[in-house]
């Protein structure tokens, strides 16, 4: 049965359809979601690049910003980022300012992509699914 024709039964089945619940389904459902099945899509080869994937610069550049920030704030620091994809933004910013990460990727073919990228990094990354398994403590703004 196709992502679409199970999007209607649920929606026969149960009533209106909450906006999160039909983005989670397009987006990451792991038969027809755009993120959940399938290749990496943000790639050379894939649908699209974010300014990570075009040059490690992004990342390095960030890194500035994050060593600013880890002296501001002090110790214990930890680096969290969301939707880290193929891991592009992170393993440069790492290579430059190796701090405790955690990688929050939902999509399972970022994720592979992820934990072979940043494994070549200095620094502690943890990988995880979701957003409920970030660092305790952690506050989403």
């Amino acid at each position: 049965m196709s992502l679409k024709q199970r999007i209607h039964e649920e929606i026969t089945a149960d009533g209106p359809m909450p906006f999160e619940r039909f983005m989670e389904l397009s987006l990451y459902d792991p038969e027809g979601g755009f993120f959940g099945s399938g290749k990496l899509r943000s790639a050379p080869a894939g649908d699209f690049l974010t300014s990570p994937e075009v040059s490690g610069l992004f990342g390095e550049t960030l890194a500035v910003f994050v060593d600013s920030e880890r002296s501001r704030v002090g110790e214990p620091f930890e680096l969290v980022e969301v939707a880290a994809g193929s891991g592009s933004l992170l393993r440069p910013l790492l290579g430059v300012t190796p701090v405790p990460a955690t990688a929050v990727e939902v999509s399972p073919a970022a994720r592979s992509v992820l934990g072979n990228d940043v494994a070549v990094t200095d620094g502690p990354v943890a990988l995880v699914v979701g957003a409920d398994t970030t660092p305790k403590g952690f506050l989403a703004p």
